[in-house]
């Protein structure tokens, strides 16, 4: 049986033949699929439609072709009934193969909505996920993020407290800071990049007030703090600011001057802070 798990603010009713449009979708919905076991007629049909018959995909203990993967993915997406005619296409698919595949493996598809960003002529918007196939044991098999084109039912607004590194949740971000953020930055002037993905914001920082907040500074970012939807979704929905922990085991990269960015440690702590308290 399918289960859903949605944010409060997420209602209203979807109609099954038409799917969700685009403000449907809300980042962090989480979404599990029943359980798929793979067969031996799997194995006979995708080798024979791919005409991939290495030795390794034959006999006892075949391991299945990589993309068989992909394809049984996206068939559990489908089951889920979250994309009717609304999706106009797939836009790209990013994967990862973490273990094999082999006939007699029970998985389900593990769904988290990472990113929803409306296109500039704004009748339609990008809905990204990011995908898991998990078996029996919590091995995840493989993994990766894909992104759809979605129709949308108006223009917008949209909410800005996930929308990860664009402009709006920048200024979000800053007008959330409390005031002791500028004590940590009183003799600071320099510029911090964070960036999610493919969207970064610049947060122009003079004597302890953030003066502009933009695409791109005018001479580029001191450091840029850099993470993927997944690791930013984590900052902001812990119990706890795992800032830190997640600084430290590598999800958030640094790029530019390090010795800055150690330096402003506390500060990015704040603006953690900032970030949990806008995206609830």
């Amino acid at each position: 049986m399918t289960t859903v798990q949605r944010p409060e603010e997420q209602q209203g009713a979807v109609d099954p033949a038409r799917g969700r449009l685009f403000e449907d979708f809300v980042v962090g919905e989480r979404f599990t699929s029943a359980p798929r076991t793979v067969t031996a007629d799997d194995l006979a049909a995708f080798t024979r439609l791919s005409g991939d018959d290495h030795p390794l995909h034959t006999g006892p203990g075949a391991i299945l072709q990589g993309p068989f993967g992909v394809a049984v993915a996206m068939g559990l997406l489908q089951s889920l009934g979250l994309h009717g005619a609304g999706v106009q296409g797939l836009l790209d698919t990013h994967w990862s193969y973490r273990a094999p595949l082999r006939v007699g493996d029970t998985v389900r598809l593990e769904l988290t909505i990472v990113g929803c960003r409306r296109t500039r002529g704004g009748g339609r918007g990008i809905v990204t996920r990011h995908m898991r196939l998990v078996d029996d044991d919590g091995v995840v098999c493989q993994e990766g993020t894909t992104a759809a084109l979605v129709t949308a039912r108006g223009e917008g607004p949209d909410p800005v407290g996930r929308a990860f590194g664009t402009v709006v949740w920048g200024r979000a971000v800053v007008e959330t800071l409390p005031p002791a953020f500028g004590g940590t930055l009183e003799t600071w002037d320099g510029t911090v990049g964070l960036r999610c993905g493919d969207d970064e914001v610049h947060l122009r920082v003079y004597r302890g007030a953030v003066i502009d907040v933009s695409p791109r500074a005018p001479h580029g970012a001191t450091f840029t703090l850099a993470a993927d939807e997944v690791t930013w979704l984590e900052l902001v929905e812990g119990p706890d600011n795992p800032f830190m922990r997640l600084a430290m085991t590598g999800r958030f990269t640094v790029t530019g001057d390090g010795y800055e960015y150690l330096r402003l440690t506390a500060a990015l702590v704040q603006l953690a802070d900032a970030a949990r308290e806008v995206a609830r």
